[in-house]
């Protein structure tokens, strides 16, 4: 469930822990045809024909459920907002009376090791409990589907909260109660909060949504996992597949939020990533945090040469 929007940050809003550096590698654009052709139908090759730059709806905030419904990503169907049992369900029915902050996006994940982490964190998965990832604000938060409106109100509702309405002889009265949010009482009670200390990877494997991502988005998670594993930081990063972020004709899509995240600004997507770069996307972005050019879907002009 993604918001569109058009950037607004400018570089003197610009700041961050990160010192990010952009680089410009050579991308071997061609290995990567043949990779598509070989994998993908005919008429769902990757677009290599479009610049990157600036090509991704980078959210102000992120919010990641680590899904209890299935252990891939890609059999979650099309469009999880209307999925029933998914949190982007539950808080998609509730636009109305508790609407979100401008530029959230609601994704599920399923992370390597997925049913460990659930298990790390107690969470009862046939109970209704949730473990979400919230970012910038760097939270794990747990709470029950049933308290999803408080989790809104508490976490992801604007800050805004009346807005001057001008009378409209023509609105039905359910027209004017349905754009009417709703008071909610927040009890604290009800959630749990960790700080989140590892990096986070995550790939789109949603193959109801487009297969290409559904290819090659397990792929990416295995070699991540090995790439980690050859330089022994493993244990520092959570990797695994996400919900519909965008741009499936620029799969791979690969996410990565540092835990030293700040800002959104510090939200890294690339697209068109193939398992020959996962290497260098782990040694350069990962371990170094410079910004491949020819992958990355943000805006360039805010980083350092």
């Amino acid at each position: 469930m993604l918001k569109r929007f058009n950037s607004t940050a400018t570089p003197s809003t610009y700041s961050s822990r990160i010192n990010w550096k952009l680089i410009n590698p050579k991308i071997f654009i061609q290995h990567d045809c043949d990779f598509c052709q070989q994998h993908f139908p005919p008429d769902k090759q990757v677009n290599f024909a479009q610049d990157l730059d600036k090509s991704a709806a980078i959210p102000s905030k992120h919010v990641m459920a680590l899904t209890t419904k299935h252990n891939r990503i890609g059999e979650f169907e099309s469009r999880i907002e209307n999925w029933s049992g998914t949190l982007a369900h539950e808080i998609h029915k509730l636009r109305f009376k508790v609407p979100l902050g401008s530029r959230t996006l609601i994704s599920s994940i399923v992370l390597h090791k997925n049913d460990e982490i659930l298990r790390q964190f107690n969470v009862k998965q046939h109970n209704g409990e949730q473990l979400v990832f919230i970012y910038p604000e760097m939270k794990i938060v747990k709470f029950n589907i049933a308290h999803t409106a408080q989790f809104i109100t508490k976490y992801l509702k604007s800050g805004v909260e009346e807005e001057t309405e001008v009378f409209n002889p023509f609105l039905k009265p359910s027209d004017i109660s349905s754009k009417r949010s709703t008071k909610i009482k927040v009890d604290d009670r009800n959630f749990q909060e960790w700080h989140i200390d590892r990096d986070l990877i995550v790939i789109c494997g949603h193959a109801k949504r487009d297969i290409r991502c559904g290819i090659l988005g397990p792929i990416l998670v295995d070699k991540f996992n090995e790439a980690l594993t050859a330089k022994t930081i493993e244990n520092d990063a959570y990797v695994g597949e996400i919900t519909h972020i965008g741009g499936h004709a620029f799969a791979g899509n690969v996410l990565y939020y540092p835990k030293e995240c700040t800002t959104s600004l510090d939200f890294i997507w690339y697209g068109r990533v193939f398992p020959d770069h996962v290497e260098m996307v782990v040694d350069d972005t990962v371990v170094h945090k410079r910004i491949i050019k020819g992958l990355f879907r943000g805006d360039n002009y805010k980083y350092g040469a």
